[in-house]
């Protein structure tokens, strides 16, 4: 009988590590896919974002387009009631300062002011201008007279108020100009020679 026992085979671990590898292409699967997610999330974000941008975009664009129509549906209501300040202005400048005129005159001014005040609370107000410079972007010049008491560019009289509605000039004012003071008197000619200081002629003289 041989002594030698016989030794149960050993069970060999695989040399290339068969377990390991498959745990880490689990965790190389979950990282692919967590990846995945978090991209698609910031992808929503960003598409949520861009959304919301534009619905702001939107929102602004319709309360400008409101205010706009507002605006211009106030300017354009308001020009039509223009002429009637002037015609009352134009009475006002012609009326007779006697006194049976005085109650239309003061009937008159009156009616302006409620016209005026009227006007105002839509935010219509008239520019001032006999005295202030010329500027163009508010008044039209359409004379430029000499005047003793204003300087070169100082409005002289007001033709046609000009009214600014807001901060928009609804209409510039008609106006006359300044050109400064007027040029000074020329010298009077020197007196031409008396005839009783002039020599006799020799009709005169025999005569």
């Amino acid at each position: 009988m041989d002594d030698t026992e016989d030794t149960p085979a050993t069970e060999e671990t695989p040399a290339d590590g068969g377990e390991p590898e498959l745990e880490i292409a689990v965790e190389d699967d979950q990282g692919d896919q967590m990846a995945a997610l978090q991209a698609k999330l910031d992808e929503e974000h960003d598409r949520l974002l861009r959304t919301a941008a534009e619905l702001d975009n939107v929102r602004k664009r319709a309360r400008r387009a409101v205010d706009d129509a507002s605006a211009r549906g106030r300017a354009e209501v308001l020009a039509e009631l223009l002429p009637a300040i002037d015609a009352i202005d134009l009475a006002l400048k012609n009326a007779d300062e006697a006194a049976p005129a005085r109650a239309v005159i003061d009937g008159i001014e009156m009616v302006r002011r409620q016209f005026l005040a009227s006007m105002g609370r839509f935010g219509l107000k008239p520019l001032a201008c006999v005295g202030a410079p010329f500027d163009p972007n508010f008044h039209e010049a359409v004379a430029q007279i000499p005047h003793a008491a204003l300087p070169a560019g100082a409005i002289i009289e007001d033709l046609r108020r000009g009214y600014v509605l807001g901060e928009r000039l609804l209409r510039a004012s008609l106006v006359v100009v300044s050109a400064g003071a007027p040029p000074a008197a020329a010298e009077a000619p020197a007196a031409a020679e008396t005839p009783d200081t002039a020599a006799p002629t020799e009709e005169e003289t025999h005569g």
